[in-house]
């Protein structure tokens, strides 16, 4: 344990605070820090949005939520600079997000029209991204 703290002074969770509260219908799916970034994160929700959150300095706060899926976020990842988050959806979309300004870059549907639930950013290649859908 941290100097001479007990186990429950160690997880006593002072200062907790919930930032989600725009997602009160529906679940969120993910909860991710932005790369080497300990104040910035964003989750997504099945609600069809995705929320990016400041935690410092002052009370956490929500910076802006992503709207343009028309169904749940199934999975999203930030891009290794943070410039971009990228997202999938049941609706059959993948979507490029600008983080800074909330605004959708590009909006690229599944060919098959099928529900794609998860992508990644390829980690030396912010230009290609894998994405996964449903069968």
């Amino acid at each position: 344990m941290a100097g001479d703290t007990t186990l429950s002074e160690n997880y006593a969770f002072a200062g907790v605070f919930h930032v989600f509260d725009q997602h009160l219908d529906s679940a969120v799916r993910k909860v991710q820090f932005a790369h080497d970034e300990r104040h910035l994160l964003a989750c997504c929700s099945l609600d069809g949005t995705l929320s990016v959150c400041r935690l410092a300095p002052g009370p956490p706060a929500v910076l802006r939520r992503l709207r343009g899926h028309g169904a749940g976020v199934s999975d999203f990842a930030w891009s290794l600079s943070n410039d971009v988050l990228v997202s999938t959806s049941l609706d059959g979309t993948l979507r490029l997000w600008d983080p800074a300004d909330g605004r959708c870059i590009r909006r690229v549907p599944d060919p098959d029209g099928a529900a794609l639930l998860c992508c990644a950013f390829q980690p030396l290649n912010n230009n290609l991204t894998v994405v996964r859908n449903s069968p």
